[in-house]
């Protein structure tokens, strides 16, 4: 029996001194593409739930650590959004076609990256995706500049993540989507309200799109991970 295929790990160095890490896993395309949330890291519970769903599959998938997250260089809070859009296009290229699954911040990065590339991106999946991300942190700051986000987690927003969040165009981004998209979203949310994923979710123009309200579901959504897999290969094959 052929062994299962291994995790490679990969470096991209956009600039020098800095340096993004991820993880490959080689298989047939599209291939998955996972996008974490702010805070979190590559190697998490649903990035790996999705690796374990590739390889059931035989298709590859890659994740990375966003810049300041895990071993990617940068601090927390001072990555911009189009920075991060900037690395995600970088290890998109020659991993194409592909499907794009994003959680909280990684879904608004990976909307704005499908909509960039149509031709490249044939499906996205947008788990509780941190819509609105820069009107919330905005009021969420303390006079220091400083945002919470848990009751012993706090770091500093350089002016310049605000800034860039400021040109990014949101409200036309689901127009730009041709691709199937699927939008998961828990009814408990009490980081991202799910009225904008229902927003955002009429106003996709087209017919290839399902939104799941998860009853009770929090802002993580790792308890029905399976479940989000399952209706990913029931819209996107």
């Amino acid at each position: 029996m052929n062994a299962p295929p291994q995790l490679e790990r990969f470096e991209l160095r956009p600039a020098p001194g800095e340096r993004i890490v991820g993880d490959r896993l080689l298989g047939a395309t599209p291939n998955y593409l996972f996008l974490h949330g702010l805070g979190s890291v590559r190697a998490g519970e649903k990035s790996t739930a999705l690796l374990a769903h590739a390889r059931t599959r035989g298709r590859g998938c890659l994740r990375f650590d966003f810049r300041g997250h895990g071993e990617s260089t940068g601090r927390i809070g001072h990555a911009t959004i189009s920075e991060l859009i900037g690395d995600t296009h970088a290890i998109l290229d020659g991993n194409t076609p592909a499907i794009l699954v994003g959680s909280s911040l990684g879904g608004l990065v990976a909307a704005f990256v499908a909509a960039a590339r149509p031709a490249d991106v044939v499906g996205l999946v947008l788990i509780a995706p941190a819509l609105g991300f820069l009107p919330r942190m905005e009021r969420r700051l303390d006079p220091a500049g400083r945002l919470r986000t848990s009751q012993d987690y706090a770091f500093t927003v350089d002016p310049r993540v605000l800034a860039d969040a400021r040109q990014l165009d949101e409200e036309l981004l689901p127009t730009r989507l041709p691709m199937p998209v699927l939008i998961a979203h828990g009814t408990a949310d009490d980081t991202v309200p799910p009225v904008l994923s229902e927003r955002f979710f009429a106003a996709i123009p087209h017919p290839r799109k399902e939104l799941w309200l998860v009853p009770g579901g929090d802002h993580r959504l790792n308890q029905p991970i399976a479940a989000i897999w399952r209706r990913m290969d029931a819209l996107l094959g």
